[in-house]
């Protein structure tokens, strides 16, 4: 069974600039924010909550006890932003791994642009 490999070393090796560090082009680069708000998932014009733990700038992690996503699956959310005058943003991610207790990790799609983790957050209508 071929896996994809997903964790690297957290510091440079000795000799090598931080830049041209080894390991998996899809370890999360970026500082995660930690989080607790929910967004909605749109399958086929049904809503569902999704509880989103923590945040970056290219990805999520949701928090999912039936864990029943795949990854590569396509998901489209809705996000809530802190000022109730701005509508909520929907944006595609793709679910990069899903652990047995129910921890979702879904990355932005390269299309997408960076989140503004600054202003996510805070009430979404169902």
């Amino acid at each position: 069974m071929l896996t994809k490999r997903f964790w690297a070393p957290l510091t440079a090796k000795a000799g090598l600039p931080a830049g041209k560090m080894p390991g998996s082009s899809d370890r999360r680069r970026l500082w995660r924010h930690p989080a607790d708000f929910y967004g909605v998932e749109v399958v086929d014009g049904n809503r569902y909550l999704r509880r989103i733990s923590n945040v970056s700038r290219n990805g999520l992690l949701l928090v999912n006890p039936l864990g029943d996503e795949q990854p590569g699956q396509i998901i489209d959310l809705e996000l809530p932003r802190r000022s109730p005058a701005r509508t909520p943003s929907r944006i595609k991610f793709e679910v990069v791994y899903v652990t047995p207790a129910g921890k979702v990790g879904v990355r932005l799609l390269e299309s997408a642009e960076p989140l503004a983790v600054e202003e996510l957050g805070g009430p979404i209508a169902l």
